[in-house]
């Protein structure tokens, strides 16, 4: 059959060209695109993160309670703690040789029982690399009521000679890892303080919200 026998189609029955087509899969080849750069840039950023940790081995900040004292301890018989005073340092301790830290929303709260004695606050402040701020607090408390576990408990602290408080509470630490990773982290603190009574020294204790290193990009 000759060129000139061979059926042609009419224009109008010619396959129509689909714009729509051509930028939809354009489209979804620049996302794919997008993605795969983003998946290396995290990767990338992973590593390097991976690497300084390794090399510089960051400490997070932290909180301890030291030289606890109970100064004053008035108990009526009615189940209400008429007269406390107890002081101790509260210390905030950066173990980064290289950055410092700020400390902020510090609060540590002092318990008998279950009933909150009273609450230690301070504003934000600073702690130099390698360095530590104490920050010497009084307690003062009057007129605390205990409910029945509690005066049951108070009863036979003073029996025994030996007065156990509790002791918790929390700060947000910010601080840089080599200058140029910016992390932030809440540090907490749970613990005892056990006096004895009536001389008010405490027992051998440990306060401490020291923990492993978390970290958080900001």
């Amino acid at each position: 059959m000759s060129n000139q026998d061979q059926p042609r189609l009419h224009p109008q029955q010619q396959k129509p060209y689909s714009v729509r087509a051509h930028r939809s899969g354009a489209l979804q080849w620049a996302v794919a695109v997008v993605l795969t750069v983003l998946a290396v840039v995290v990767l990338v950023a992973a590593v390097a993160v991976l690497i300084v940790v390794l090399l510089l081995r960051p400490r997070s900040p932290y909180i301890v309670v030291r030289s606890p004292r109970l100064d004053t301890l008035v108990y009526d018989q009615q189940g209400s703690l008429d007269n406390v005073q107890l002081s101790l340092v509260v210390e905030a301790r950066n173990g980064n040789a290289h950055s410092g830290a700020t400390f902020s929303d510090l609060e540590v709260r002092l318990a008998f029982g279950g009933t909150v004695l009273a609450k230690l606050r301070a504003a934000p402040f600073g702690v130099p690399a390698k360095g530590a701020l104490p920050l010497g607090y009084v307690v003062r408390a009057q007129g605390a009521p205990l409910d029945g576990p509690g005066s049951a408990a108070m009863e036979a602290a003073l029996r025994d000679g030996v007065v156990p408080f509790g002791v918790d509470g929390e700060a947000r630490t910010r601080w840089k890892v080599a200058g140029l990773v910016g992390v932030r982290h809440w540090t907490r603190l749970a613990c005892e303080l056990r006096f004895f009574w009536p001389n008010g020294t405490a027992l051998d204790f440990s306060c401490s919200s020291k923990s492993k290193f978390w970290f958080w990009f900001f």
